[in-house]
């Protein structure tokens, strides 16, 4: 059966968001503690794993681990009748064993969360807190994961997410159906690209059902929300994880050659979503190490 839903995104770019969406509109949730979602399954869960694959993947190398997600997935599918919301960080991509991690065959789509990466570092950089140029680096590297520690304690397996680019391409070309939503998009037309996204996941809905949803699930809802219960997804050292919720901010953070060094290697993507300017004179030139 094909009722694998892959909610898959580049770090920061709006996935955290449409799940909080997606989990008000299933289950009619009008709580104000984000803690208790209907959508919060996660690709990378080690307790799933663990449970499904019958194996610790402490006990495991990282290419063994690979070769078996794959198979993990197929149970996860074959156990249940209805349709199963995975979050992921991973890029697609054929493991070892020459298998695809996500497996097309058990996979309804994917809804993919793309934002520009010029605002996707500033907001990771935020997150992490870790300087502007560091992010970069990671932005632009092939070889870029995250959680690559195999602590048993820690809560998630090892994610390939390569470079933005890397990560877009690799679900584009997945083989599996995609639908793009645009974070900028998620900004300026919620009611609309949510019913997109609806549509596509063939879900029923009235019109008033995603009105509903989505000014209950608006980023200032969600930041005060987040205010007075806290959001088990965000990290300790993070002051928040929803903290602006707006386009354009590298333009108040990132100097022009940071610029440069993003979009001279993300050009042809950054084109093809709308994301390159004519020219940067708006930019407010600020050293790297003031975000942190």
């Amino acid at each position: 059966m094909k009722n694998l839903v892959w909610l898959a995104s580049y770090p920061r770019s709006g996935n955290t968001w449409f799940r909080i969406f997606l989990s008000n509109f299933l289950s009619g949730f009008h709580g104000k503690d984000l803690n208790h979602l209907e959508i919060d399954q996660l690709a990378s869960s080690r307790n799933m794993f663990d449970e499904l694959a019958g194996l610790r993947a402490s006990e495991l190398t990282v290419e063994e681990i690979r070769n078996l997600r794959p198979v993990v997935y197929q149970l996860l599918s074959e156990q249940s009748e209805n349709p199963v919301y995975l979050k992921s960080h991973d890029r697609f991509y054929i493991t070892p064993a020459g298998d695809p991690l996500f497996p097309p065959g058990y996979s309804y789509g994917c809804v993919y969360f793309i934002r520009n990466p010029l605002d996707v570092v500033v907001s990771n950089a935020l997150y992490f807190g870790k300087p502007v140029d560091e992010i970069i680096l990671a932005l632009n590297n092939p070889g870029q994961t995250l959680h690559t520690s195999n602590d048993s304690l820690k809560p998630l397996l090892e994610e390939w997410l390569g470079s933005w680019s890397d990560h877009v391409t690799s679900w584009l070309n997945s083989g599996i159906r995609v639908h793009i939503i645009r974070y900028e998009d998620m900004l300026a037309c919620p009611v609309q690209t949510f019913t997109n996204a609806l549509r596509f996941l063939n879900l029923s809905f009235s019109e008033e059902q995603v009105w509903q949803a989505v000014s209950e699930t608006s980023f200032e809802t969600l930041k005060k929300s987040e205010a007075e219960f806290g959001f088990k997804e965000k990290l300790q050292k993070c002051e928040s994880f929803f903290r602006y919720g707006k386009e354009g901010t590298w333009k108040t953070f990132l100097n022009e050659l940071q610029v440069k060094r993003i979009t001279s290697e993300h050009h042809h993507l950054m084109a093809r979503f709308g994301y390159l300017e004519p020219a940067f004179d708006t930019l407010s030139p600020k050293p790297a190490d003031d975000i942190r």
